[in-house]
C-alpha cells in the first residue's frame, strides 16, 4: 500500500475542510472557553486549572485568562482545595451548568447531523476509526528522522 498517495490525498483533504462552515463552527465549538467548559462537565463539573491546561496542551498563562473570562461571566467559580490549600478547584455554577448543557446539546445535534449524512454504516465504520486511530495515536511516537 501506498501511505504517501493516502497521506496526500488526506492533506487535500483537510485542506478544503477549513473553508465548512460546519467544520469551522466544529471547531470553534472544541476550543478555548466552550472546552474547559465541557472538560469540567465530563469532570464532575470541577477539575484543577493544571489538570486543564494539561489535557488543552496549552499554558497555565493561558489557562488563567480563560478562567478568568468566564468567572467574570459567573459561569465558574475558583475556591482553595480544603485538602491543599496550594491547589485552586475550578467548579461550574449552575449558570455554567446550563450553558455547557446547551454547548453540549449544539455539539451533539451537529455530529449527529453529520453522522446521518454518511448513512448508519458509514457513521459506524468512520467512528470506529476515530477510536482506532486514537488508540493507534495514544501508543506511538513519531519517528525522528
Amino acid at each position: 500500500m501506498d501511505y504517501y498517495t493516502l497521506a496526500r490525498e488526506w492533506m487535500e483533504l483537510r485542506t478544503d475542510m477549513p473553508q465548512m462552515r460546519e467544520n469551522r463552527q466544529l471547531s470553534k465549538m472544541m476550543q478555548g472557553e466552550i472546552y474547559v467548559l465541557l472538560y469540567l462537565a465530563m469532570n464532575g463539573n470541577q477539575a484543577y486549572p493544571k489538570d486543564i491546561s494539561a489535557r488543552m496542551s496549552v499554558s497555565s498563562a493561558r489557562i488563567a485568562k480563560i478562567l478568568n473570562c468566564l468567572e467574570d461571566s459567573h459561569v465558574i467559580t475558583r475556591r482553595k482545595d480544603p485538602d491543599n490549600f496550594r491547589q485552586t478547584i475550578v467548579t461550574l455554577t449552575d449558570k455554567g451548568v446550563e450553558i455547557t448543557r446547551k454547548h453540549q446539546q449544539a455539539i451533539l445535534d451537529r455530529m449527529a447531523w453529520m453522522l446521518e449524512l454518511l448513512g448508519p454504516d458509514d457513521a459506524r465504520e468512520y467512528v470506529r476509526l476515530q477510536h482506532k486511530l486514537t488508540e493507534c495515536f495514544k501508543k506511538a511516537t513519531f519517528p525522528a528522522k
